[in-house]
């Protein structure tokens, strides 16, 4: 009798948790985070960007490098001039460890993902880029722009992302980890 009574509690245990587990359309409206730029090759991270001068986010400040050299999703140089003559960090090389969706923007900003690089190899300057994160290449024609942060070998990704919820902030407001990005040269090319 036992033996019966446990199999009828299983089958009313079961029926119950499958009752529980309706379709109730809780996920319905859930978004999910998408790579960014599928399709596009090496996701655009490639080429050269320059700080936008005319970004209201402290365009000036010494921590956005002037110039970011991105050559094809694996190396990355940085320098301090706009024009490339002031080497921070070169031919830094880097593995791709994914991306990750924004903290503050999304889901909201469905489109604010970060791409996440890890450094894994490179000479002078490089460590002080150890871990990079960028909203990638996006915009429209050759105007296109992205958004870098870094961190030495001591931050994590998880710091760098967290940015965007406000405890990085300068006292004075300015906030140079939401640096803008043009295509090498072009000034303007949005935020």
């Amino acid at each position: 009798m036992a033996s019966r009574l446990t199999g009828a509690l299983r089958a009313t245990f079961a029926f119950v948790l499958l009752l529980g587990c309706g379709d109730d359309d809780s996920g319905k409206d859930e978004v999910v985070a998408e790579e960014p730029n599928q399709g596009v090759p090496y996701l655009g991270v490639d080429g050269e960007f320059t700080s936008d001068p005319l970004a209201p986010e402290c365009p000036d400040d010494p921590r956005n490098p002037g110039r970011v050299a991105l050559k094809e999703m694996r190396e990355i140089s940085f320098y301090s001039d706009r024009e490339g003559e002031m080497p921070l960090a070169e031919g830094c090389a880097y593995s791709y460890e994914g991306f990750a969706p924004d903290p503050h923007y999304f889901p909201e900003s469905p489109e604010s993902v970060w791409l996440q690089f890890a450094l894994t190899a490179g000479g002078a300057g490089c460590e002080a880029f150890h871990y990079v994160i960028m909203r990638p290449p996006h915009g429209e024609g050759g105007a296109k722009h992205m958004h870098l942060r870094y961190g030495d070998a001591e931050s994590s990704f998880t710091q760098l992302l967290d940015m965007s919820q406000g405890d990085e902030q300068d006292a004075d407001a300015c906030n140079p980890w939401w640096s803008a990005y043009c295509s090498a040269g072009i000034e303007g090319c949005g935020g």
